[in-house]
């Protein structure tokens, strides 16, 4: 039986597949390889530093935490001092280091260092406990100080819970000043002032006069920005003189005293008269004006523009310009309300004597012949108005009759104070001759009543003059 041929050719072995697996992994790597130089050798963006694998801030808080951990504490004040140049935290964050950087101080023996940190803490923390949590420790710091007077202030607000109340418009250290206490205080020294100069009026007259002035003056920029420069010195040198140990000093407690005596004093005063005051009536008023008509004219007054300027090439440019009808327009003029009056703060500008005198020498329509200066700025002037002294009716007068009668029942109100004083209080003067002299004396004029040195003896106490107003310095003097 014959066999079929078989024609078929062989078929071929099947590749490996394994050789070209390993040629593309390794192709593979090789581009994963390539990326990644490429991409370790491209610059960082403008503008963006490459960091560090460890930030430095964190290496710094982390060996801070770790130093205070072992009691290093000085050690540890210095590293969170260099945490807070390096780092930039936020208020609360600063607030928390400033806080740990001075109990490190403090427990590292540098009470004054820490007393200074600690009192950076109020201006940055917001919550009530972290302040109180710093005052507590500002505290310590200051007892083992020895600052007394500082240490009851902290502690006085630490027991109270005072709150920061008001405007604040600066802060020195963790003092806020705020615009309401720069008005008490322009105020008080205007109150002073009127109370030298010997204004006719009771005391709560003298008080809204005051206010009136302080307000007018703090309207003005000139004026706000002095008062608040003023305040931020008080305030750096009364911190400079705690830290120096004033606070301590004799001359200043003995001034302290002094003040309170006196202002215990005019408080005195001030009560009497009120309750002379009291007592006036309408028609007492009513015979007062018509007795003294003369005295209770409306003063000659001036109704004004003005501009200010830094420099006087621009006030006097401004001068020019308002000469000529064809460029007046280009010069901004401010027409404040009310009236120049001698004596009085100027509208729109405050105390300020020069420009008054200035405004009432121009006659309506006239224009400042060259400007004014005043507290580093220049003025120009256009006067719009003026009127001229005319008589008060009654009604309009009563303001200024009723501070009229107040002079008047200042005096009997004194008088009879000095009355009263002398009756009950006993004052014996102590001659310079001796104590048998004195004695000597004192039998031949009975029982010595009340006097101040300047009294003839035998008189009553002296008690403040009328003109005085019952201010501050103006207390019954008595020898020892």
């Amino acid at each position: 039986m014959a066999s079929s041929l078989n024609l078929s050719l062989p078929e071929a072995p099947r590749p490996r597949r394994s050789g070209r697996l390993v040629q593309w992994l390794t192709l593979a790597v090789a581009v994963a390889a390539l990326v990644l130089i490429i991409v370790e050798r491209k610059p960082a963006p403008s503008g963006q530093a490459a960091r560090p694998a460890a930030p430095e801030p964190d290496r710094l808080k982390r060996l801070a935490t770790d130093l205070e951990k072992r009691t290093l504490y000085i050690q540890a004040a210095e590293v969170w001092d260099e945490y807070l140049a390096a780092a930039s935290p936020t208020n609360e964050e600063r607030a928390e280091i400033l806080y740990r950087r001075g109990k490190c101080l403090k427990e590292g023996g540098q009470a004054a260092e820490a007393a200074r940190a600690l009192s950076e803490v109020e201006g940055f923390a917001s919550s009530r406990d972290e302040k109180r949590k710093a005052w507590q420790l500002l505290i310590e710091c200051l007892d083992a100080l020895g600052k007394r007077d500082a240490r009851e202030s902290v502690a006085r607000s630490f027991a109270t819970g005072a709150e920061e109340k008001g405007t604040a418009v600066a802060r020195v250290g963790s003092d806020v000043i705020t615009r309401e206490e720069i008005r008490d205080d322009l105020k008080a020294a205007i109150l002073d002032m009127l109370r030298a100069q010997g204004t006719p009026a009771t005391p709560a007259e003298l008080d809204a006069k005051a206010a009136e002035v302080a307000d007018s003056e703090l309207k003005s920029p000139e004026g706000s920005s002095r008062a608040i420069q003023q305040a931020v010195s008080r305030h750096v040198l009364y911190r400079e003189g705690l830290e120096r140990g004033f606070a301590e000093d004799a001359a200043v407690q003995s001034a302290i005293a002094r003040f309170r005596r006196e202002y215990i004093a005019s408080r005195v005063v001030e009560a009497e008269v009120e309750n002379a005051m009291k007592a006036l009536g309408p028609t007492e008023l009513q015979n007062h004006y018509e007795a003294h008509k003369d005295r209770f004219v409306e003063k000659t007054g001036a109704e004004f523009s003005f501009a200010r300027f830094p420099g006087a090439a621009e006030a006097e440019a401004a001068i020019e310009k308002l000469g000529d009808p064809a460029r007046a327009s280009q010069v901004q003029l401010e027409k404040p309300s009310g009236f120049a009056v001698a004596g009085e703060p100027v509208p729109g500008i405050g105390l300020a004597p020069e420009l008054t005198a200035h405004i009432l020498a121009l006659n309506e329509g006239d224009v400042s012949k060259k400007p004014v200066e005043h507290e580093a700025t220049y003025y120009v002037f256009r006067v719009e108005k003026r009127r001229p002294d005319r008589q008060l009716s009654a009604k309009e007068a009563e303001p200024l009759v009723r501070a009229d009668l107040a002079a008047l029942k200042r005096k009997d109100a004194l008088e009879a104070l000095r009355g009263n004083l002398s009756q009950k209080f006993s004052v014996q003067l102590v001659d310079d001759k001796g104590p048998a002299d004195a004695k000597s004396t004192e039998a031949k004029k009975g029982t010595a009543s009340p006097a101040s040195p300047s009294d003839p003896p035998g008189s009553a106490p002296q008690v403040p003059s009328p003109s005085a107003g019952g201010s501050a310095g103006s207390s019954p003097t008595q020898k020892p």
